[in-house]
């Protein structure tokens, strides 16, 4: 993924108060300064200390909770591509493709079926860089049969596919804005602190643990 190309898709969705941090020491304040620290996590300012978020776990929270919803609403935007791409594919993937069909329509892809195991792709979601459709629907596809053993309902298993496969990956350089609109978004989730799978999104220190390691508590 090219820098310039990884900019998160402003949310469209503004989710009710409830589900955001309880706190506003907690969340970054828009003005404070922010750094990324190794291309891996981005580094800011909180009122009770400093935050550490991871930004490929936060990203992929970002994409897990939209595709989700997606899913649910039974619509996601697409860009259609200037060149609809015409793909064939194994048995096996062709007939998991069959069977997902619904569910990837409701992601944004827009595809069209035909015999000899022919795949027609016109369009994709509107938050992937449109390109390598092949490889993006062939690691779509590896995603979800690495998750078969996991027994996940089918549309989480999918939205999880699509957040591991798209999420900006460590060692990605990011622009300010970037960073910002990263953090915005993570904030607006149902679940900020994980990962899908589980991982932390983001670690706290508070400035009693900083004085603490520099003696001076």
């Amino acid at each position: 993924m090219e820098p310039e190309t990884v900019e998160p898709i402003p949310q469209q969705t503004v989710l009710p108060s409830s589900v955001r941090p309880e706190s506003d020491e907690e969340t970054p304040e828009h003005d404070t300064l922010i750094w990324q620290v190794h291309d891996r996590y981005i580094l800011t300012q909180i009122r009770s200390g400093l935050l550490l978020i991871d930004q490929n776990a936060a990203h992929e929270r970002i994409l897990y909770e939209r595709a989700l919803r997606n899913l649910e609403s039974g619509f996601g935007l697409s860009q259609q591509l200037l060149f609809p791409q015409t793909l064939e594919f194994s048995p096996a993937d062709f007939a998991l493709i069959e069977e997902l069909l619904p569910e990837l329509r409701a992601l944004g892809f827009d595809l069209e079926l035909f015999s000899g195991r022919t795949v027609v792709v016109r369009g994709v979601p509107d938050d992937i860089r449109p390109g390598d459709e092949r490889t993006m629907l062939e690691d779509l596809l590896a995603q979800y049969k690495a998750n078969l053993p996991l027994r996940l309902p089918s549309r989480e298993n999918l939205a999880r596919s699509v957040a591991r496969r798209n999420a900006i990956r460590p060692g990605t350089r990011l622009t300010e804005k970037q960073m910002r609109t990263l953090i915005d978004q993570l904030f607006l989730c149902e679940t900020p602190y994980v990962s899908p799978t589980g991982r932390p999104t983001m670690i706290r220190l508070t400035l009693e643990e900083l004085e603490r390691r520099f003696g001076r508590a």
